[in-house]
């Protein structure tokens, strides 16, 4: 995959999701809505011409079927009268209104039939329309509503995120206050036992310190006299 190819797939991606942004569900029913309209609209438009041909086809018929019954008239009138090539004549003529109303009736149902099926699906798109209206308000609260249930869990996740980044800081602190503890502790030890000086010599002064006063070690006398028991 070349560079531009990349780029413009990144492009396009970034074009989507910004459509996406702009297609609230609101501004797009409603132009669902207004397309729907004109399309019944112009429907009704087109349905007014095939309906006024189709009546003028049938008036044209009814016409044609009105000459002939006329000319078959006068044709027997004719020959009452005893005027046989008269009647030849208006037999022809009535013959030629037949012809033509034969043709016109194949038409004139043809139109019809397609008039019908026109209505029919006018009934249709007017139907859907109801329903656009009707489920409307119904889309548009689904909508949201999983709007803010995604809103809801990317809240949580972020909020998981950063327990989990503060539990991680608790934890490092904690391990590093134990490491900084343990090691005072070494250092005190360190301190205690290398301190420097002669260790002969505060041996002495300790047991210089632990001398028993010479009070105490008269009464001490004392009470071994009593116990029989003999001073060193």
């Amino acid at each position: 995959m070349s560079i531009f190819t990349r780029i413009f797939k990144i492009g396009q991606a970034s074009a989507n999701k910004a459509l996406d942004k702009l297609e609230k569900p609101e501004l797009m029913l409603e132009q669902a809505i207004r397309d729907k309209e004109g399309q019944v609209r112009d429907a009704k438009k087109a349905i007014q011409g095939c309906i006024a041909t189709e009546r003028q086809t049938k008036k044209m018929l009814e016409g044609d079927k009105a000459e002939k019954f006329g000319w078959e008239q006068k044709a027997q009138a004719a020959l009452k009268s005893g005027k046989e090539d008269l009647a030849v004549r208006a037999l022809q003529r009535a013959t030629e209104h037949e012809q033509k109303s034969v043709a016109l009736q194949s038409n004139w149902e043809s139109q019809r039939g397609a008039v019908e099926d026109l209505k029919k699906d006018i009934l249709k798109m007017e139907g859907e329309l109801a329903e656009f209206k009707r489920n409307k308000d119904f889309i548009i609260a689904q909508s949201k509503a999983a709007d803010v249930k995604k809103s809801i869990y990317e809240a949580k996740a972020r909020i998981g995120k950063k327990s989990s980044s503060a539990d991680d800081l608790m934890a490092r602190m904690k391990v590093k206050a134990e490491r900084t503890s343990a090691e005072a502790d070494a250092a005190k030890e360190l301190a205690e036992t290398f301190e420097g000086g002669d260790a002969l010599e505060k041996e002495f002064e300790d047991l210089g310190s632990s001398a028993v006063s010479p009070d105490i070690q008269d009464k001490l006398a004392a009470m071994k006299a009593d116990l029989g028991q003999s001073t060193p």
